[in-house]
């Protein structure tokens, strides 16, 4: 088995100048139910195997309820109590009258929010000498429909798009700060997520995209990039047609081109060489159904597909392993993301 990889190797990873192995990242995406499932032997199991990159979330805003002794510190403004629901019935509605945006927009969290960044602080120390890369998650879209709903959303950005990007506008000045936080703290990289898709296409129009939420992450991209540091985005599903945008916006690494919603051949031949690739293993399909042997197999296959010359990619789970995943198939992956060469 290799040894971990260095924070140099890594931006060689990232920066597509070539790197033997790829960077493991994501590769112990324990699902909802897999901890319980499995215990300590899951626990034995993740020791054996490194992570090549610090990846620490700083302490975000809630959604309805604050996770501090802050009340205020989340992004609603009300009392949600009696709110609707939605996302599998855990956030609230945040704003679900239009005419409220001004309150909503006065209510905005504080990024400087004393002791956000405590556990960052505490966490990088234990970097040892390891690429940093500095998370938060629900960047745009997922953070709109956070706010609205999606069947909300969905109405939203043909009927009332210019107040969609008031929020964006003001979702980029809070990330900025918390961007220039996490500089400050010598990281490397931002990673974020945006679930952009669904299983055969965009969440939106390309249309929608390129007037919306383009100029975001043209924005909030590039000044990521002035900082100093990459910038990362996960976002589940079929984002084919939305992948020119994301490489002209700046994005220099992509999760996990879904294995079944997005054509792995096809992905490296038109955008391969132009962004980096943190290649997710399939966990809907082929960690729980598959045999070991098959596993190791695909595993080997995507390092051919994504790895050409050595350059532009990183591996990953595509998404939390499920709790009906043989423990062997959970080996077997990790055995062979780690085969040396």
């Amino acid at each position: 088995m290799r040894k971990v990889l260095s924070r140099q190797e890594v931006i060689d990873a990232v920066e597509r100048r070539g790197c033997k192995n790829p960077p493991a990242f994501l590769h112990k995406f324990w699902g909802m139910g897999l901890q319980e499932k499995y215990g300590e032997q899951l626990n034995k199991l993740a020791d054996l195997y490194p992570d090549d990159i610090c990846s620490i979330f700083y302490t975000e805003p809630g959604y309805d309820v604050s996770p501090t002794q802050n009340p205020e510190y989340r992004f609603g403004f009300k009392d949600y109590r009696n709110a609707e629901r939605h996302s599998i019935g855990e956030s609230a509605v945040l704003l679900d009258d239009w005419s409220e945006l001004d309150q909503f927009l006065a209510h905005f969290p504080n990024p400087s929010e004393p002791g956000n960044f405590d556990v960052v602080q505490e966490a990088a120390k234990k970097a040892d000498g390891r690429y940093k890369l500095g998370c938060f998650w629900r960047l745009f879209h997922e953070r709109f429909w956070s706010v609205r709903g999606m069947e909300n959303l969905m109405y939203d950005y043909y009927d009332e798009m210019d107040n969609l990007k008031l929020i964006g506008k003001r979702l980029v000045e809070f990330y900025k700060v918390i961007i220039d936080k996490f500089a400050a703290a010598g990281f490397d990289g931002i990673f974020t997520s945006d679930d952009l898709g669904h299983q055969h296409g965009p969440m939106m129009s390309p249309e929608i995209f390129r007037e919306l939420y383009f100029p975001l992450y043209q924005e909030i991209i590039g000044y990521t990039h002035e900082r100093g540091m990459h910038f990362w985005l996960h976002s589940c599903g079929d984002n084919t047609l939305l992948m020119d945008d994301l490489i002209e916006a700046g994005l220099d690494v992509f999760h996990p081109v879904q294995k079944g919603c997005m054509d792995g051949q096809e992905t490296v031949r038109r955008f391969g060489g132009r962004i980096t690739f943190l290649a997710g293993i399939d966990v809907q399909y082929l960690m729980p159904n598959a045999s070991a042997d098959q596993v190791r197999q695909e595993i080997r296959q995507m390092k051919k597909l994504f790895n050409v010359d050595g350059k532009g990619m990183l591996l990953a789970m595509g998404n939390g392993i499920m709790p009906d995943t043989p423990l062997e198939n959970i080996k077997a992956a990790l055995d062979t993301i780690f085969e040396e060469g």
